[in-house]
């Protein structure tokens, strides 16, 4: 097998190293390609390993009085590695003729700077295999900004389209808050742990079927492409012989919390006005609700259970005064 004795020259320092390697470039590297002037460095191809080590510590005691020392080399930013292998240029000369003159004794083949200089730069253009992966890696994120740009332009119309349907539906609350309004049925709001209610109330009981609140759920409903909601999801009413108390749920953005998403923001952007009046209503505490609407069902209370009678009450009162204003 093959192997090589190389001179290779530092390309900003007087000195050049002299070392054994099966590879050049490969044991070059190690001590930094950028450091070396391939140009001016040659190498000596010789028919074995064990030339190829005879010839190097020939070279190395021939020479010893040339070489430089090692703690220079690691000083001047060479790398330790090796550090002991250099000798000052002066010496270059009358080694090259050394080899000349010996060719006999250490026959070898001469690999020139220019041969050493080409096959780095070989070595430093990317293979097919690198070109085909950076490629790749390119169309991949090009791919993904393109992705990124549809999901903005996409979010983008799904917010339209929700304002859009908002506006639609915004005129049928309005109108039929301003009809409780007028007939002096809002309590106030309560904020539970499950959401917040807008709490009605009349001292009149409605017949079976009848409702306070009215509008459905689905007259409140929103869409917009892949979404969709009710302003007023969900509601609840109770009747007894001395009247009627209903709650209807309130969007979460009502609140204008720091957890609020963009269509939230939207929703509370078309319905301001409301959000903000619902917000100067007064609160009504979470355990009156709670007892009055144990499960959320339409079922009236037990006519024996203390606590329920108690909260219908709080919640009357709390309508006379509101009436009393």
């Amino acid at each position: 097998m093959t192997s090589h004795v190389y001179i290779l020259r530092d390309l900003k320092h007087p000195r050049f190293k002299i070392g054994k390697a099966n590879k050049i470039l490969a044991r070059a590297r190690s001590f930094r390609w950028e450091s070396i002037d391939f140009h001016q460095s040659l190498g000596l191809r010789l028919a074995s390993e064990t030339d190829a080590y005879t010839l190097e510590k020939i070279l190395h005691r021939t020479f010893r009085l040339a070489s430089v020392d090692p703690l220079e080399v690691v000083a001047s930013g060479g790398s330790a590695d090796g550090a002991s292998e250099w000798f000052s240029t002066s010496c270059l000369p009358r080694l090259l003729q050394y080899l000349e003159d010996n060719q006999d004794l250490h026959p070898h083949v001469m690999v020139s700077g220019g041969e050493l200089a080409a096959l780095l730069e070989r070595q430093l253009q990317p293979s097919q295999a690198d070109v085909a992966r950076e490629q790749l890696k390119k169309e991949k994120e090009a791919r993904c900004i393109e992705r990124e740009a549809e999901l903005i332009a996409f979010r983008r119309t799904q917010l339209e389209g929700l304002r859009a349907s908002l506006k639609v539906v915004h005129p049928k609350i309005a109108q039929e808050l301003e009809r409780q309004k007028q007939n002096g049925n809002i309590v106030g709001i309560c904020d539970t742990s499950m959401g917040s209610y807008l709490v009605l109330a009349d001292t009149v009981p409605l017949p079976s079927g009848a409702l306070l609140w009215g509008l459905k759920p689905l007259s409140t409903h929103y869409d917009y492409p892949r979404g969709g909601g009710s302003i007023m999801s969900s509601f609840s009413q109770m009747t007894w012989l001395e009247g009627t108390i209903s709650k209807v749920e309130l969007p979460r953005a009502h609140l204008r919390d720091d957890s609020v998403s963009e269509s939230d923001e939207i929703i509370y952007e078309v319905f301001r006005k409301e959000f903000e009046w619902f917000n100067q209503l007064q609160r009504i505490p979470e355990e009156w609700i709670s007892a009055i609407f144990p499960h959320g069902l339409f079922l009236s209370p037990s006519s024996d259970d203390h606590q329920s009678k108690r909260a219908i009450e709080n919640v009357m009162g709390a309508l006379s005064k509101v009436r009393c204003r």
